[in-house]
């Protein structure tokens, strides 16, 4: 560990179900040491650290779920504090989405878009954070499948194409299960992980030209 001024060490490492848990600052060559000393079978998971309000969370997939699973409950309680009378717009499910779920620019933009509740480390713009290709579509699709009463709300969405900055996020909802459907067909298994699904991503580059026209 790198000392900090007084002596201190700069940052912590915590043991956990065989995972490695990081807090605080850790210097960029002892972060890049610690990555390379991790087996095949391990992975960085920025979600569950994120989760865990820690800097970088290291391990196995199994190791890392048990703990997601552990955690789901307070980090709930958590972000239920963190966004005060704001979270009375929410239902369960959406709660536990910001706080366990998978995430990304273009899902964040997609919540902030459906429910008007905007976390407060999502630091991009909705206009800009559209799904580009399949795997951002993907973690979109991830959330609405998790926060079902969302579903109710894309066919809103799809009606804002008049809106500066909008008409792409209308066309994706407008198309939403023409999107799934080829999904579906090119990667069966994209709730599994990252997916190679050029047909989705060749649409969603199709609906950018709305923007641009």
């Amino acid at each position: 560990m790198t000392p900090t001024r007084h002596g201190e060490p700069g940052y912590r490492i915590l043991m956990r179900e065989g995972c490695r848990l990081v807090y605080g600052p850790m210097p960029l060559a002892e972060f890049l040491n610690l990555l390379s000393r991790a087996h095949d079978s391990e992975v960085l998971h920025p979600g569950l650290a994120r989760m865990l309000g820690a800097t970088a969370v290291v391990g196995p997939l199994e190791a890392l779920a048990r703990i997601r699973r552990q955690e789901t409950p307070a980090a709930v309680e958590r972000v239920r504090v963190q966004l005060g009378r704001a979270a009375l717009l929410l239902d369960l499910y959406s709660l536990r989405w910001l706080a366990a779920g998978e995430q990304g620019p273009a899902s964040l933009a997609l919540f902030v878009l459906l429910t008007g509740v905007r976390p407060r480390y999502y630091r991009g713009r909705t206009t800009e954070d559209v799904p580009r290709e399949a795997n951002a579509f993907r973690r979109c699709r991830q959330l609405i499948e998790q926060v079902p009463a969302l579903r109710r709300a894309l066919p809103v969405l799809a009606q804002r194409v008049a809106e500066p900055g909008i008409a792409e996020w209308a066309a994706i909802a407008e198309a939403w299960d023409d999107l799934c459907e080829q999904m579906d067909h090119e990667a069966p298994d994209w709730r599994d992980g990252p997916i190679k699904a050029q047909g989705v991503t060749a649409m969603l580059n199709c609906f950018r030209e709305l923007e641009t026209a």
